[in-house]
């Protein structure tokens, strides 16, 4: 695995957003087929030890994958990265992790005045466009959250397909440091992990920043339309005479 001293810019913009902690160790490759694969041979051969998180982050993937084994458009340009993060803990709310991950972003974005929301499960949309894919997972051993890895991808200087859109597009303007913005991802997924034991706090934000319109694939918007996200971050949808709740998994 090539490291490149993209990773070295990286973390000069962690340490003066996030500080110390946590130490990450990160791994560029100029291009890959998937960064989750990437993670995955390296966690093979790689011991994840408490408070040392890593992440891989590619300039360019030729063969990513998202949900529902959909084709994850990776070029030069965007922030592409799969990262794990250690947890040892039986008290890991996995349930809410995706609404975790899902907040900070949004928050991560709002506070560079960028009015992002939340399409539940895993994707944060400016306006109808997709600006962020997220893929998150729990690796458990026993009733024990071992660690928590995901995958992200964000459009940030890359060509994107029509239901996409970039952060240049959005700001308007193609001076953007990417490295900086890796950072934050990396500090927004930090975040995450911290607020999952708020529960309330975690729910309360994911229906605050929800969008309400796009159902689930198969719903008819004529027919159904969204509630809010109950309170064990499930999706519930309602018509004249019924409330159906939706899960993740």
């Amino acid at each position: 695995m090539k490291v490149i001293g993209s990773a070295s810019k990286t973390i000069f913009y962690l340490k003066k957003i996030q500080g110390q902690y946590p130490t990450w160790r990160l791994f560029y490759k100029i291009k890959c087929k998937s960064t989750e694969n990437e993670l995955t041979n390296l966690l093979r051969y790689t011991e994840i030890k408490k408070n040392l998180p890593l992440a891989i982050i590619a300039r360019e993937q030729f063969s990513g994958v998202g949900q529902n084994s959909k084709t994850w458009v990776s070029p030069k340009g965007g922030i592409w990265l799969s990262a794990a993060y250690p947890i040892f803990s039986k008290d890991f709310a996995c349930q809410i992790f995706n609404l975790s991950l899902g907040i900070k972003l949004c928050e991560m974005l709002r506070q560079e005045n960028i009015n992002v929301c939340l399409k539940w499960p895993n994707d944060i949309f400016f306006g109808s466009k997709k600006l962020i894919g997220f893929l998150p997972r729990v690796i458990t051993r026993g009733k024990e959250s071992i660690y928590v890895r995901v995958g992200i991808g964000m459009n940030v200087l890359n060509y994107t397909p029509s239901e996409g859109i970039s952060l240049a597009k959005v700001l308007q303007t193609k001076n953007i440091n990417q490295h900086y913005w890796t950072a934050k991802v990396l500090k927004a997924f930090n975040d995450s992990i911290e607020c999952n034991k708020k529960t309330e706090y975690v729910i309360k934000s994911a229906n605050k920043f929800l969008t309400k319109s796009f159902l689930p694939s198969g719903y008819c918007p004529h027919t159904w339309k969204i509630k809010d996200i109950d309170s064990n971050g499930n999706l519930r949808i309602e018509n004249e005479t019924q409330l159906k709740v939706i899960r993740r998994f």
